[in-house]
């Protein structure tokens, strides 16, 4: 294929998300991950997906834009299928929350596996560290959704002209997917580039899974339930990174939390590392103190008491401006979580999956993949890979049609859940009928011309299918669940 196994360091001119005129990234081949090694790593996780090639991971620096709007040089991971017979896609794979700065996908952490498993499907992986996290200086912006954007941005574009270099070929369709902090990245991302920059990027489809989307909503009222929550060192954590963006919001720890906890967060804060310790120490001080780990009792009663009553307090306004539910995606997103997630709250999926659809997405869903099991946000991962990666997978070379989708048009389809007759009215003639999973299989096509219309979907599996309904004047897409 012509590209190097070794050190590489590449100089060229590029624009970079905030206009940037040079860029240096360097390019270290760091191991290949042997096709055989790769699936029997996969079996013993559980993760139903058969891979067809091995793996070549490099670590990558590249220049990027830091939270303080000045250059900053950044680290992530490039994953390649071992063997590229032609185009590629690409996918963005966006790190869940590490215990600190250098668990990071370059140093082979931040679950970088799941975007392995992607390249050796034959995609192109990149995997951003973070601003703040890896190579880059300052402490990280945590669930800042414009900096957690704009470093994959950046990335995207250092590694395609590295691709041009080598004259490996993006085919064009873009993928962005995480689990948990990465939830929220794979979100602010898709978000970003349809809103932002979509002269020169569109993604095809998004995988979040398990994120909390809803800051200012689910997660704010999380933070201050009476209720035990066993992550209280996420609180600090977000706390801080939004003091990185924002340096006015307070002057140090002390300002905002009770000073029986300070010694640990200073621990943390300073460094950036042990955010897992941090945590323990959090819960334990906690218990001592109160009986039960109540997150809201670290900060001291005059800012809980401001942040409580006041909506439009420095601190609440900065929750919102991190939502990444409230707008209305134009391509596929598919949220994953479990509905006993101990961590982040399964209503962040059924929230943003009713705010985004109530602003007019149209192929947007939320879907629970606990089939019925008590599992944590820990035991999720598995379920969820076995049903977003097909879901990924299906749209890779076109396989789900495209179409002029249509809005404000009266078109029903129901009983919704269906028992498996379903049936369909419409105000305008429809032509045809096709029913395809999640996953992107067709599964039911039939000739309509009419307006209404009735189909036998009981030899169909349990679960969410996405209904395409054609007329002459373009397509109008339903969400049916079979029950």
């Amino acid at each position: 294929m012509g590209y190097c196994k070794h050190f590489l360091v590449l100089l060229f001119i590029y624009t970079g998300t905030f206009g940037q005129a040079q860029q240096i990234i360097t390019i270290d081949f760091d191991q290949n991950i042997s096709q055989g090694i790769g699936q029997l790593l996969l079996l013993s996780l559980g993760v139903d997906v058969v891979l067809d090639n091995g793996v070549d991971v490099y670590r990558v620096t590249y220049l990027a834009t830091g939270s303080d709007m000045r250059p900053d040089t950044a680290s992530g991971l490039l994953m390649l299928p071992e063997q590229i017979d032609g185009p590629v896609p690409l996918l963005v794979y966006q790190h869940g929350t590490t215990e600190g700065r250098s668990a990071v996908p370059s140093n082979l952490g931040g679950g970088y596996q799941l975007g392995a498993i992607m390249a050796g499907k034959g995609m192109a992986v990149i995997a951003p560290d973070f601003l703040g996290m890896g190579t880059s200086r300052g402490f990280h912006p945590y669930v800042h959704a414009r900096t957690e954007a704009t470093a994959a941005v950046d990335l995207m574009d250092a590694v395609l002209a590295y691709f041009d270099e080598e004259d490996i070929t993006w085919n064009k369709q873009l993928f962005v997917t995480g689990y948990s902090q990465g939830g929220h990245a794979a979100m602010a991302l898709h978000q970003y580039i349809q809103e932002e920059i979509p002269d020169r990027y569109s993604v095809t489809a998004s995988l979040p899974m398990s994120g909390p989307y809803n800051i200012s909503g689910v997660m704010r009222d999380l933070a201050f339930t009476d209720e035990p929550y066993a992550f209280p060192a996420y609180l600090v954590y977000s706390s801080r990174g939004f003091r990185e963006i924002d340096p006015t919001l307070y002057e140090d720890e002390s300002d905002l939390f009770k000073q029986a906890y300070i010694p640990a967060i200073n621990k943390f804060v300073s460094t950036g590392e042990g955010l897992f310790d941090l945590n323990e120490s959090l819960v334990q001080s906690l218990i001592a103190a109160h009986g039960q780990a109540i997150p809201k009792q670290i900060f001291k009663d005059s800012i809980l008491n401001e942040l409580e009553m006041d909506p439009d307090h420095p601190f609440n306004a900065a929750l919102r401006e991190n939502d990444v539910h409230d707008w209305a995606a134009e391509a596929p997103v598919l949220m994953l979580y479990c509905t006993s997630d101990d961590q982040v709250p399964f209503r962040n999926s059924v929230v943003a999956d009713s705010t985004m659809n109530a602003l007019g997405a149209t192929n947007t869903t939320a879907m629970d993949v606990s089939n019925g099991m008590n599992l944590d946000h820990t035991d999720c991962i598995v379920p969820a890979l076995n049903t977003g990666i097909p879901w990924i997978l299906g749209f890779v070379d076109n396989t789900v049609p495209t179409f002029d989708l249509l809005s404000g048009v009266n078109a029903e389809v129901f009983p919704n859940p269906s028992s498996g007759i379903v049936h369909i009215s419409s105000e305008i003639v429809l032509e045809k009928v096709t029913v395809y999973t999640l996953n992107g299989q067709k599964v039911f096509d039939e000739i309509v011309q009419s307006r209404r219309h009735s189909m036998n979907l009981k030899g169909l599996s349990r679960g969410m299918y996405v209904t395409q309904l054609y007329t002459a004047d373009g397509l109008i897409v339903k969400k049916i669940m079979l029950q």
